[in-house]
């Protein structure tokens, strides 16, 4: 199994992000542990995003009394367990985010490994850390990314967003410079509502900026999943606002549903293949040998 990756006695830990704000980060990371606790897998949510839309999701107006949050943490010059509060729903806990602080992260160094020595800490009962991290490539990202097994891109059908798609392969290679066991597992594709008869239920536009994604990110090992995301589902806001699954309209739980089984599936495969770091040490140790051999 590939070194950080979850062991049986040790926790997934999944990150979500990309570099473009509004395509579905903190809904995917709430519906997703919203849905795996409902299946008595234990999860602990991490709110590294300023915005702090998980963590006002989970815990409402009593976010601003909580005393002890992500800042505390990494403020502590001492090692120091990470602040977990329960969110009332069984098997799912959070590690709150820094209300009304949205630059907190200009004051830690970056680079920092301290949330991954912190989850380290954690006992092993947890089946899932799912990081909502923000879209901004800074010191706070960096801290989910180096934190991270796993690492879901949500994206959105549209222009716009597709053309960031180099400057996300840049920040994930960077990323990996320290976290070389980080792992892409894909990119789940948002659209704009399903149009029946038509080819994976998207508008035209948006079916050639699907097939967009597939051709610049194949290259680089990162497939596309098959279930895609509606915006138009507005239950899905009322299941966030009310931090209840259940509010899901039945087409959107499907979504989620089918999209968790992805996730299981393609972790399962990945365990079984060597990370990116040791990929190329074997690729390199297979070049060194052809060359002794001719």
């Amino acid at each position: 199994m590939p070194q950080g990756a979850a062991s049986p006695t040790g926790p997934i830990r999944l990150a979500i992000w990309y570099g473009k704000g509004g395509v579905g980060k903190s809904t995917t990371t709430m519906l997703l542990s919203l849905l795996a606790a409902s299946h008595h897998q234990r999860v602990l949510a991490v709110d590294l995003d300023p915005e702090c839309g998980t963590s006002r999701d989970f815990l409402g107006p009593e976010l601003r009394q909580v005393s002890a949050n992500l800042r505390t943490f990494l403020d502590s010059p001492l090692p120091k367990s990470l602040p977990i509060i329960p969110s009332g729903i069984d098997c799912l806990d959070i590690v709150p985010g820094v209300p009304d602080d949205q630059r907190f992260f200009r004051f830690f160094p970056e680079h920092s490994s301290k949330l991954r020595e912190g989850l380290d800490l954690l006992p092993p009962d947890y089946r899932f850390i799912v990081m909502d991290i923000p879209n901004q490539y800074d010191n706070i990202a960096q801290l989910g990314l180096i934190a991270a097994d796993y690492l879901i891109l949500p994206v959105e059908l549209t222009a716009d967003c597709a053309e960031r798609v180099e400057t996300g392969l840049r920040t994930i290679s960077e990323a990996r410079s320290v976290n070389p066991s980080l792992q892409v597992l894909g990119a789940l594709c948002l659209a704009s509502a399903p149009r029946s008869g038509r080819p994976l239920a998207l508008t035209a536009k948006e079916l050639l900026v699907h097939r967009q994604y597939e051709k610049s990110l194949a290259p680089h090992g990162i497939r596309l999943f098959k279930t895609i995301m509606f915006r138009s589902a507005t239950t899905v806001e009322e299941a966030r606002s009310n931090a209840n699954h259940r509010l899901l309209h039945w087409t959107a739980h499907r979504r989620f549903r089918q999209f968790l089984a992805e996730i299981h599936a393609r972790i399962k495969t990945h365990a079984s293949l060597p990370s990116p770091s040791r990929y190329g040490k074997q690729t390199n140790r297979r070049r060194t040998a052809a060359a002794a051999h001719r």
